[in-house]
């Protein structure tokens, strides 16, 4: 017997799908669907049409779970963030920009805080938001939780907020998932990879070393073979020992999924 297991870069997978516009109903049917599809081109690639019994083990999802902390109501805080403002010369000359159209007629004093508690009201809005969505996947992880017990999902991911720009970084998630396809190596014959990440790649070429298989995952538009896909390492296809392609109107036809309204 064969076992299989599945890891899963969370944000990767939910990248592919909104690429896909698409919604998945049920995961442990979409993990299944997943499995039987990495065992049909296993299976090709391996043993040609002989049977050879494959079983899956576990799937370990790793999955964003923390964001910095601000206390935005901190006066140091605010001051902190106030000198990086000041010292950002090209996007502290944007806001000032705007207020000035909208506001004609201002100090040169009073043009400057107005600018910085324009920047400041976006940032908390925007943070504000990152925090709701952040907390909805969280409730989302434990829906998954109390539904199955054959999916293992880790919350190791965290974002890291970059005020002025107002953009998070991902951080520990893809090196999380890479040290755990190590250490769990003993559960599986064969990883079965969702990620687009090429960071993985030292991870692959362990496995591969010490006698295991990998299969990358890339997810893909309609059902044309010629299609690509938009979040997938090419090295990364070029070092797994086989890649299994998912093709949008195969989740649809098989009632694993929606499109999105």
């Amino acid at each position: 017997m064969t076992k299989f297991s599945i890891f899963v870069d969370g944000s990767n997978l939910m990248g592919s799908l909104i690429e896909m516009n698409m919604k998945i109903e049920d995961y442990e049917a979409f993990y299944r669907y997943v499995f039987d599809e990495s065992v049909k081109v296993w299976k090709k690639m391996v043993y040609g049409d002989s049977l050879c019994p494959a079983i899956l083990h576990r799937i370990y999802w790793y999955e964003l779970g923390t964001i910095d902390e601000w206390d935005l109501k901190n006066a140091e805080v605010q001051n902190h963030l106030r000198k990086r403002f000041d010292i950002e010369k090209n996007i502290k000359k944007a806001f000032m920009a705007l207020v000035a159209q909208q506001e004609p007629g201002l100090s040169p004093e009073k043009l400057d805080d107005r600018a910085w508690a324009t920047c400041y009201d976006e940032f908390s809005q925007w943070y504000d938001d990152k925090k709701n969505a952040l907390q909805k996947r969280l409730t989302f992880h434990h829906a998954i939780r109390e539904s199955t017990n054959f999916i293992e999902i880790q919350e190791c991911g965290h974002w890291k907020c970059d005020f002025l720009n107002k953009a998070v970084s991902e951080k520990k998630l893809d090196t999380t998932l890479a040290v755990d396809m190590i250490a769990k190596a003993n559960n599986f014959d064969v990883a079965i990879l969702i990620t687009g990440d090429a960071d993985s790649i030292p991870s692959i070429q362990y496995l591969k070393n010490n006698g295991k298989q990998v299969a990358c995952v890339e997810f893909l538009k309609g059902h044309s073979p010629d299609k690509k896909s938009h979040v997938f390492s090419s090295h990364l296809k070029l070092m797994s020992d086989f890649v299994v392609q998912i093709y949008e109107m195969d989740l649809t036809s098989k009632n694993l999924g929606r499109k999105r309204p």
